[in-house]
């Protein structure tokens, strides 16, 4: 009998284990409206939103949802979190924007709400509250990508706004006065317009939808991007870069949340002959000039490459993921939203996305030949060593 207890045991702890339970506690008394823990479940080229009033798991069965009443609070059981995104939401659900009070969008960093994170694929626990007397209606506290969490504390006014935070290039400082165009991609018609506030931030709420942006700024190069406002209805954010004008070519790399070092990378003929290869630990001066002009280590960007002194030859940009850099087959970068802007003879000669459902640890983006033409690659592998990862 003790043989079988011990097989029953055995067999039965596989079936219970679950990569991350993610579980929001609130205080039911000290709110209006309702607070609701999201999980924004990105897997297989699809989105969804699983809420937590509800007790419907997601459309593939990896997440389950269990609403408890002790004092509020809803618990999420994510089985397998390998090659996939979980965004953590909570909102102040039942509050409605049009008619709420001043008073009204504080509910929501008075309620006591926290995040609690048990992580069993690193043996990890996490506790992000709500920050108090914030104004806002919807807060992400984190995010699980590939099997790994990072924290994110942001509050956003409402849902459904596209949130931009631009900055210069060559400086990192925020860029105040810059203009925002929204077009939709569908119609082609001007969805929204305005300019970057003193720190940099644009907020406007928008519709469902695929969109445009164009950035401008007198005395800078302008720029697009691009985002979707999904039917999870939740905000879209999103860091720029914007050079200020510039002959010669400039690469700048932007990202998001995570991960969170990107290191760019070129490698190129140096005008004395030879070759070279640049990052933030190989600031070599090329004809005595230093091409990293910018080197981020804490998110979001910018890294900015300029190529002061170019040479004939062959020249190969790449991003390396060096906070994820010992982990094999993992798709971090590709979920991290990096974007890549070149510029050359006064204008923006090229953009690129990172290749989403990828893995690897480096994004060999592009090349510029012999004839300075720029001809993209998009290739990702993983590469532990930044020396190593043109190889």
């Amino acid at each position: 009998m003790r043989n079988f207890l011990i097989y029953v045991l055995l067999f039965c702890i596989p079936v219970l284990a679950y990569d991350f339970k993610v579980t929001v506690k609130w205080d039911e008394m000290a709110t209006m409206g309702e607070a609701e823990g999201v999980l924004q479940y990105y897997a297989n080229g699809k989105v969804e939103a699983i809420r937590g009033n509800l007790s419907k798991p997601s459309s593939d069965g990896n997440v389950t949802v269990n609403r408890t009443y002790a004092g509020g609070s809803q618990e999420f059981i994510i089985n397998d979190s390998k090659n996939k995104l979980f965004n953590i939401w909570v909102i102040n659900d039942l509050m409605d924007e049009d008619f709420a009070t001043e008073e009204d969008f504080y509910m929501l960093s008075q309620s006591k709400a926290a995040i609690w994170v048990e992580d069993n694929v690193n043996n990890q626990t996490y506790q992000i509250e709500v920050p108090a007397e914030t104004k806002g209606l919807a807060f992400r506290g984190g995010a699980i990508v590939d099997g790994a969490f990072y924290e994110i504390t942001e509050m956003f006014d409402q849902q459904r706004i596209y949130k931009v935070v631009m900055v210069n290039a060559v400086t990192g400082e925020p860029l105040p006065e810059t203009n925002v165009t929204i077009m939709d991609k569908r119609t082609g018609e001007t969805a929204g317009m305005g300019k970057t506030d003193e720190n940099g931030i644009f907020i406007k709420k928008m519709e469902y939808g695929k969109y445009d942006v164009k950035f401008s700024k007198p005395g800078f190069l302008a720029s697009k991007h691009e985002f979707i406002m999904d039917l999870t209805e939740l905000p879209v954010s999103m860091n720029f870069a914007l050079t200020p004008e510039v002959q010669e070519f400039r690469i700048v790399l932007t990202w998001g949340a995570y991960p969170s070092d990107l290191d760019a990378h070129l490698r190129g003929p140096k005008p004395e002959g030879g070759i070279f290869h640049i990052w933030w630990r190989n600031k070599i001066l090329i004809g005595g000039k230093n091409f990293l002009d910018v080197d981020d280590q804490k998110s979001y960007g910018p890294e900015t490459i300029t190529i002061y002194k170019p040479a004939k030859g062959v020249y190969e940009y790449a991003v390396h993921n060096f906070s994820g850099r010992r982990k094999r087959g993992g798709q971090d970068l590709s979920y991290g939203g990096a974007h890549v802007d070149v510029y050359s003879d006064g204008r923006l000669q090229a953009s690129y996305n990172v290749p989403t459902g990828m893995k690897g640890s480096v994004w060999k983006v592009f090349q510029i030949n012999e004839a300075q033409q720029i001809v993209p690659l998009n290739q990702m592998y993983d590469q532990r060593d930044s020396a190593d990862i043109f190889r």
